[in-house]
């Protein structure tokens, strides 16, 4: 027998006897539930017609865990509970993701595919698992019947920490969402002997088991969000029993602290394929933008009040609302996102939508802190789709200047010249000026790509006087998106004085630049110096005056 098994299976005996003297834990927020009443001992497995798939990779050179069948079914079995209550309490019923049973045992049904080359080859790159995953399940159809998968690997190895026990090493292979795809570490503390066993350090349960459920929920497609400043809950006089979301720091205080879904997390789970018993289609292509959205601070209500008119080729279940701070420099977009402080709001029809956010509930408003109000449209097939616009904070007030502002026709332009153009039908100079955000002026990449600077010159037709200034729209996703820029403006066509330069922000969300004063003009260039990605590509949907 491998040393490394050896010391294991003396670990996991060590860990089940001290699960005999575990400590009580608080149970989570919203009591006991009207669902049925379940335990991760009992065989209770709620099976649907698509479930998620579960699979134990072995590399080469390592494998399984004792006892990892009856072990593992019980964690996922926990899972499917927990998401079931807290989806209850959340107002949408025991509704939680499927499993299959596994017909000889009746465990969960987990699929172990041994691997073909050993751990080194895999390392943390998620591809290097899936491309095998995907030809495994390609030839064995039926055990994959939704397009979630949770992959489990064995700990690479372990280090020697005093306080928490051996830990299995980090940072050696994937612990990840990866699409709808995720990946956790089985080790001996994905065991549910040690639910509410309060170690001296990070607490094991909630640091493997709940870390494995946070990546769950990427899966099902959820971002990071944390908890509102009111659901901070105080306890006799200490900061350790606040709710915890489940798209937080659930691995740090599952079964530590009360854990649960925000109302946003709730409703993207319940339009993902796993957690619905039913036969439609999942993740079709749906299109859908915001056609307009007003913003204000309500100071009577002491909020952000956000309303607007959406368009979309499918149904809206749920409007989200993300607030994210740029805190500390940390940057935007996947992985910064932790602090984002969340709302969901039901439409208003078909095609409308309204928010009251009290800002006592964010968290951080220090003065110019920049905040992405990211407004994401919730489909009944899954699909969500966002637009990002920013904001920021002076004096403790939002100072919200992205409300759909009134523009200029563009009947009767044209494009007088452009740096250079792509010349399939996305990509044309054109495109900034159509009218429509599915379309896209692109700098020249095909062949003889061009660099920075990029331009653009618009000509109005006839000398119009505008009171507002410029509006601007990023390519769709933002790809491609320009960052520094300058306006110039000019009679006739050849002689420009330069009106501003400023900073465009790197989402998709119509965005206006003021001129201060009104100014009166035929033509004016944009000039586009660097993009976003750091590449020498740009990119811009729109242009528009107001």
């Amino acid at each position: 027998m491998k040393r490394t098994t050896t010391l294991l299976t003396l670990l996991c005996a060590a860990l089940l006897f001290a699960s005999s003297c575990k400590k009580a834990v608080i149970a989570p927020e919203g009591g006991e539930t009207t669902g049925p009443k379940k335990t991760a001992t009992t065989s209770s497995i709620i099976t649907q017609t698509r479930n998620l798939a579960i699979v134990y990779f072995i590399p080469s050179d390592l494998d399984t865990l004792p006892n990892w069948k009856k072990r593992l079914s019980d964690v996922m079995l926990y899972a499917q509970n927990w998401y079931g209550t807290a989806m209850n309490n959340a107002g949408y019923g025991f509704k939680t993701f499927g499993l299959k049973q596994d017909g000889t045992t009746g465990n969960a049904e987990i699929v172990l595919i041994r691997a073909a080359n050993p751990k080194a080859s895999y390392g943390t790159n998620g591809s290097a698992y899936t491309t095998e995953i995907d030809a495994y399940f390609a030839s064995h159809p039926g055990l994959k019947t939704s397009n979630h998968v949770l992959i489990l690997v064995p700990a690479f190895g372990y280090d020697n920490n005093s306080t928490e026990g051996p830990q299995p090493l980090e940072g050696v292979q994937p612990f990840y969402g990866y699409g709808r795809y995720c990946f956790a570490n089985d080790n001996p503390y994905m065991n549910m002997a040690l639910k509410g066993v309060l170690n001296t350090g990070r607490n094991n349960f909630a640091k493997w088991v709940g870390g494995m459920m946070h990546e769950l929920g990427h899966a099902f497609n959820a971002p990071h969000d944390r908890q509102w400043v009111s659901q901070n809950i105080y306890a006799n006089g200490t900061n350790t029993n606040y709710k915890m979301p489940m798209m937080w720091l659930s691995n740090y205080y599952l079964e530590v602290r009360p854990s649960f879904l925000t109302d946003a997390e709730a409703a993207i789970f319940n339009a993902c394929e796993a957690f619905n018993n039913d036969s439609k289609s999942y993740y079709g292509t749906i299109t859908s933008s915001v056609k307009r959205i007003y913003a204000n601070y309500d100071a009577g209500l002491g909020a952000i009040v956000v309303s607007g008119k959406y368009t979309s080729s499918g149904t809206v279940n749920k409007v989200l609302y993300y607030n994210d701070p740029n805190e500390n420099n940390e940057g935007t977009g996947t992985n910064k996102d932790y602090n984002a402080i969340t709302w969901a709001s039901s439409p208003i029809g078909t095609d409308s939508f309204r928010v009251v956010m009290p800002i006592a509930e964010l968290e951080n408003k220090t003065n110019g802190i920049p905040y992405e109000l990211k407004v994401k449209l919730v489909h009944d097939n899954g699909i969500i789709n966002e637009t990002v616009y920013a904001y920021t904070f002076q004096n403790g007030i939002p100072v919200l200047d992205f409300s759909t502002k009134t523009e200029l026709s563009k009947t009767g332009w044209s494009v007088a010249a452009f740096s250079s153009q792509e010349t399939g039908e996305d990509g044309k100079a054109i495109n900034v000026i159509d009218g429509s955000t599915s379309t896209f002026w692109h700098s020249r990449w095909s062949s003889n790509a061009a660099s920075y600077p990029h331009y653009l010159t618009i000509d109005l037709g006839s000398a119009k006087t505008v009171n507002g200034g410029l509006s601007l729209t990023q390519r769709a996703g933002a790809s491609r998106a320009i960052k520094d820029f300058e306006l110039l403006i000019s009679s006739d066509g050849t002689n420009f004085t330069s009106v501003f330069s400023k900073q465009a922000a790197n989402n998709s969300a119509t965005q206006y630049f003021g001129f201060g004063s009104p100014k009166t003009f035929r033509y004016f260039k944009v000039i586009a110096n660097n993009a976003w990605d750091g590449t020498q590509y740009a990119a811009l949907s729109e242009l528009g005056l107001y």
